[in-house]
């Protein structure tokens, strides 16, 4: 059975835009990427890619090169506000290196990205082209870009982003679940954590000034994202910014002894819609599922999108699929949405902003899972195979004969 289609138009040139058009560019496959803005987005975004995203960047030949500019975290440390340790994850790289979490900011994986979809001659991004609309007939689909121009394509994948304009042509503003009462500072900075004996990967764990903190670059840059009240101005928030890293940083610094690099505000929800594939219309990562940054699940997930959404697009393309194995593309992403991403990402939000003493002694179950695998180290295992529930193989689906 032969079913090649002709080519697919990705909508955004992020992370996850960018990673589908190479993978697919690497089997032959015509994409037309279109994206609003005239370059990347260099804004302050995600950072960490679990196991599952691991595996997807290593079968798209990409993974050694990310490891080369990226960061691979030996622990993750959960901190009070004062500096006490609260628990530990050590052995953070014992699955291999093709598995092992990888820290690299998203707006310069997506440079890594560009630089080898450039190689790719089925690959074309359009930059400036902001999407208005996407449609489809039977046999067809199509952007409109601001303008009036028109590109059709077999199929459209929306990895536009949180506002995606592909997911609102198919659903409007519909887009179930909800928002925090809290947002997030993303801040890139400069600080001397080592001198404090902070590790590379950390949580503070407090009501009100709750974060995560990261080394993100070989060259000594860290992302410090913490709670904010939201509604606050952009100015306001830059006003506040002395006061939260007065508390949250080690050593209770002034402005003088860290150098701020860039900041970003993001409001956070926990999102899915209610389809991911409507007709020869996908969408994936953050443009049809959005949760809170605790635990890197966001980025990891996307990620994973694209890899289970690349098997159905070789499969089809090569006659081993049909088209309804995007039905199963829709139906595994999205439980593993709801069942994994979702459920996880809020218990990370929810015991960082505990009282910190309310989780000892048994008082959080992940934490007790911890403090047992201490004990019993063969209980890790277990660690392992819940970051993997993130992925889904489509190649299952495969048609038998």
């Amino acid at each position: 059975m032969t079913t090649k289609f002709d080519n697919v138009i990705v909508v955004g040139a992020g992370p996850s835009g960018l990673l589908l058009a190479l993978m697919l560019g690497q089997h032959g496959i015509k994409v037309d990427v279109v994206e609003a803005l005239d370059g990347l987005d260099k804004r302050p975004r995600g950072v960490a890619y679990g196991p599952a995203a691991a595996v997807v960047l290593h079968r798209a030949k990409i993974l050694n090169k990310i490891r080369q500019v990226g960061l691979t975290p030996e622990s993750l440390t959960w901190r009070k506000i004062d500096g006490t340790v609260i628990n530990t994850l050590a052995g953070l790289q014992s699955g291999g290196e093709e598995s092992a979490t990888v820290i690299h900011p998203a707006e310069d994986l997506a440079g890594v990205f560009l630089e080898e979809v450039s190689k790719q001659p089925s690959v074309t991004v359009h930059w400036g082209h902001k999407v208005v609309s996407a449609g489809q007939n039977e046999a067809r689909t199509w952007v409109d870009i601001e303008g009036g121009k028109r590109l059709e394509g077999d199929f459209v994948v929306g990895c536009d982003g949180a506002s995606s304009v592909v997911r609102k042509s198919l659903f409007g503003n519909k887009f179930d679940g909800k928002t925090w009462d809290k947002i997030i500072m993303g801040t890139n900075l400069r600080y001397d954590f080592k001198k404090y004996g902070w590790e590379d990967t950390l949580w503070i764990i407090h009501p009100d000034h709750f974060a995560v903190i990261c080394q993100i670059t070989q060259d000594g840059v860290w992302r410090v994202s913490y709670g904010e009240n939201p509604g606050l101005s952009r100015e306001e928030l830059q006003a506040n910014m002395a006061d939260k890293l007065r508390q949250i940083l080690p050593g209770n610094p002034s402005p003088d002894d860290y150098q701020i690099l860039a900041f970003n505000p993001y409001v956070m929800h926990q999102r899915c819609a209610e389809r991911m594939r409507v007709g020869r219309i996908l969408l994936a990562a953050d443009a049809a599922h959005l949760n809170n940054p605790m635990g890197g699940l966001g980025l990891t997930t996307g990620i994973a999108d694209i890899g289970s959404l690349v098997d159905c697009f070789y499969g089809i393309y090569d006659g081993k699929a049909r088209l309804d194995i995007l039905d199963k593309y829709d139906e595994a992403r999205r439980n593993i949405f709801h069942t994994v991403t979702d459920v996880v990402s809020t218990a990370n939000l929810n015991r960082v902003r505990s009282d910190p003493d309310s989780l000892l002694n048994g008082g959080d179950p992940f934490f007790a899972l911890l403090d047992a695998a201490k004990k019993d180290p063969s209980l890790f295992q277990k660690f392992a195979e819940e970051q993997m529930k993130l992925s889904s193989d489509l190649t299952v689906f495969y048609n038998k004969d």
